[in-house]
């Protein structure tokens, strides 16, 4: 009896377990359907009503084989790419019937698009996921419930980040209507008009392989006034050495707008450690939508932490939106091997420099003023080149705007040491080279930060101070010479051979020591 309890407690647990798990897959299918519906508003102006496909963030070939022509597509970008198929007029119910081949995919989804009567994405239903990875040829049936706004349909195709997808024997045919569901939810909604051919070709166990990953990492950022909507999409986590790619989605609702300047600060622990500036030169007229999107490299360098990121939208005339998250860096396998080859490197550098201290500070020391700027300059060479080695080409260039600097203050020193003018002091000279290079540095704030600039004023500052220092016992230890050397000469005597004795005092005081 009290197995038998057991089993049905068992069984209980493993249907509600099963019923919650459906529910999550439902919830983020809708948020991914969202987000790919976003994508798809951008490409919307381009789809007509043709027999060729169209692609965004793919690449579209037609290979035949065995006088069957067969589609392929390949992902040539990041994040969701969509093939849209040729636009078909709906007033009735349609299945839409294909053969479907994958090879290294991320993975693979299916959805019906809905176009007004200007060929207008409106919206999407029924995400399915096919596979992901490598597989081979699967038969999937998708059904297109009619619609009152909508006047077309079309079969999409979604390549989540990279893939190859083959497409073969498209068919659309009017099928039997699906009652819709009672429920007004979207979600029950999206469960209930998914058709029961689907879910019978795509085995259950592929459910599980639902990219529920990407769906969670994605986050959707929002400014929308009376005159411009704007919706950024990035994701929330990354490792050193991950691309990160933002797309924006920018709908003008006032007149029309020629150029649109999109600013981002990166700011950790409160330090603005990037900047990025572009102008986005088009027509961004009354009720369109423009997709556009940036991608950079994260650098291995990145140290993992919590980094906040402000966007600035200024439309042309107009004025800036500011919206503000955050993303969070997580150091991985390769990060941390990066930091062990870094310190190692470090320390070889500095047991080497050990060893020929004493003849780097000898020969520093002979260099003249302007020399002494162009050698830093030759360091920072060195340096921005091994940043850049590492992937941080950001970094690198600010390094290389210090770098143009020190060699400009050093050739104006080479200059003034070869003229030899009058009025010249190496140690006033000294001083105004290291103000001056702090003020080019300040002038660059906007690209290098204020604080590299604060940092060589202050070492300027000390090494100024300590060469005043300097000159003052240097002063002192020559005035005591002078005056110890200042000596008085007497006549004490003379000899018989009419010789003068001369005295000079201090002598005895010279014996005495």
């Amino acid at each position: 009896m009290g197995r038998e309890i057991g089993r049905e407690v068992q069984k209980v647990s493993r249907e509600r377990q099963e019923q919650n798990l459906q529910e999550v897959i439902v919830t983020k299918k809708l948020i991914l359907l969202i987000f790919i519906s976003l994508l798809l508003t951008s490409v919307s102006a381009n789809v007509e009503e043709s027999k060729e496909w169209q692609g965004n963030g793919v690449k579209v070939e037609h290979l035949t084989i065995n006088n069957d022509t067969i589609l392929k597509a390949t992902s040539v970008g990041r994040g969701f790419s969509t093939l849209v198929s040729p636009l078909i007029p709906i007033n009735t119910t349609l299945k839409y019937s294909f053969s479907i081949k994958a090879e290294n995919a991320s993975g693979i989804l299916a959805e019906i698009a809905y176009f007004n009567e200007n060929k207008t994405f409106l919206f999407a239903k029924n995400l399915t996921f096919i596979g992901k990875s490598s597989f081979e040829w699967k038969e999937v049936e998708m059904v297109a419930l009619p619609s009152k706004e909508a006047r077309f349909s079309a079969l999409v195709i979604v390549i989540n980040s990279t893939g190859t997808v083959y497409l073969d024997n498209l068919t659309i045919t009017e099928a039997k209507p699906i009652e819709k569901p009672k429920a007004e939810t979207s979600t029950s909604q999206t469960k209930t008009e998914t058709p029961e051919s689907t879910k019978a070709t795509i085995p259950q166990e592929t459910k599980e392989e639902t990219p529920t990953n990407e769906t969670e990492n994605i986050q959707r950022l929002l400014i929308d006034d009376e005159d411009i909507k704007v919706e950024i999409l990035l994701n929330k986590t990354y490792h050193p050495g991950d691309t990160i790619r933002a797309d924006f989605y920018i709908t003008n609702k006032k007149g029309v707008v020629n150029e649109i300047d999109i600013r981002l600060e990166v700011y950790y622990f409160g330090v603005k450690v990037f900047s990025y500036e572009h102008p986005s030169w088009r027509e961004y007229s009354e009720g369109k939508t423009i997709h556009i999107f940036h991608e950079s490299k994260l650098p291995m360098i990145t140290p993992p932490g919590k980094y906040t990121l402000k966007f600035y939208i200024t439309p042309a005339g107009r004025e800036t939106k500011e919206i503000s998250t955050s993303i969070t860096v997580k150091p991985n396998a390769k990060w941390f091997l990066f930091v062990i080859t870094v310190i190692t490197l470090f320390f070889g550098t500095v047991l080497l420099l050990k060893k020929y201290w004493k003849l780097i500070t000898k020969t520093y020391k002979e260099f003249s003023i302007g020399q002494k700027f162009v050698f830093f300059a030759v360091i920072g060479l060195i340096i921005a080149a091994v940043i850049l080695a590492f992937g941080a080409e950001n970094y690198a260039n600010d390094v290389a705007i210090v770098v143009y600097y020190l060699l400009l203050v050093g050739v104006l020193n080479e200059w003034v040491e070869y003229l030899e003018p009058r009025w010249d002091r190496e140690d006033v000279r000294e001083a105004i080279s290291v103000y001056l290079l702090a003020l080019l540095m300040y002038l660059s704030r906007d690209t290098l930060t204020v604080y590299p600039a604060v940092a060589v004023l202050i070492i300027g500052t000390a090494v100024g101070i300590l060469k005043i220092k300097q000159i003052r016992r240097l002063f002192k230890k020559e005035k005591g010479v002078k005056k110890r050397n200042i000596e008085e000469v007497k006549i004490i005597g003379e000899t018989e051979d009419g010789f003068i004795i001369l005295r000079t005092d201090g002598e005895e005081d010279e014996r005495e020591e």
